[in-house]
């Protein structure tokens, strides 16, 4: 009876972000304690949030970089698994999307399209910890990073092109550049909001999911669907990392 009662409390312990994020009150969040200690309100919760990812990932960094002064500057990936391994393995994985998307420009874009993967990625992540809503649950979170990458590839483009990156919102005949200097205008302007929507709503919807199920059985479908959640924050970093160069590439490109 005491270990059922142990395994019960962890499987409804790994479904508090869930429960968190679908509404349900009385779940644990570090992020709320936070916030009632200091006497601030809940709505700054994704910020702290993207404040402990960013702190985070710079412990990370001082490692990584450590760990590279320790070897003399290898270039060449450590064997053992470790944690400079998986990060040598992201970075290798998004050089290859930034070589794919912006070609002979990909040194100039790597590092940010690699900041925002890792950043994305450990968001999503640590809403796998009990306590821990993830920041990317948070519209204003996920708005904020695609009017970043609205402005970064807006300025590649004109960067690349000058004055005449213009042309490419005026349309290929002269007489219709108004109205499709209005298309491409609100084109442009929806992509901050859909690469937001897009990743908002699969989040959401992995911890709600993950808190239906974990009311139902505390003890096999949270275990299913954890690794679900683990797909899913990966994918979504993907999808949201590629359509960022995918943008940066159209807008450096000169076929248009």
């Amino acid at each position: 009876m005491k270990v059922a009662r142990i395994l019960v409390g962890m499987a409804g312990g790994f479904a508090a972000p869930a429960f968190a994020a679908g509404g349900i009150p009385h779940t644990v969040d570090y992020y709320s304690m936070i916030l009632h200690a200091l006497h601030q309100d809940k709505m700054w919760v994704p910020t702290v949030g993207a404040i402990f990812v960013l702190i985070l990932l710079t412990v990370m960094g001082l490692y990584f970089k450590a760990s590279l002064a320790a070897d003399g500057n290898s270039v060449e990936p450590k064997g053992t698994f470790s944690l400079r391994f998986i990060l040598e393995g992201i970075m290798g994985f998004v050089l290859g999307l930034a070589k794919d998307n912006c070609g002979d420009q990909y040194r100039k874009y790597f590092g940010f399209l690699a900041a925002l993967f890792l950043f994305i990625l450990t968001c999503n992540l640590t809403g796998l910890i009990p306590g821990f809503p993830p920041p990317t649950v948070s519209m204003d979170t996920n708005l904020a990073m695609g009017f970043i990458v609205f402005i970064v590839y807006n300025f590649a483009g004109v960067k690349e092109h000058g004055f005449a990156y213009i042309k490419h919102f005026a349309g290929p005949v002269i007489f219709i550049a108004p109205l499709f200097f209005c298309i491409e205008l609100v084109s442009h302007a929806s992509r901050p909001l859909s690469l937001s929507l897009r990743l908002v709503g699969n989040i959401y919807g992995d911890h709600t999911l993950l808190g239906i199920f974990t009311g139902l059985s505390y003890i096999i479908f949270p275990a299913v669907l954890m690794f679900f959640g683990l797909l899913v924050a990966v994918v979504q970093s993907f999808v949201f990392t590629l359509l960022s160069g995918i943008y940066i590439s159209m807008a450096i490109s000169h076929d248009h």
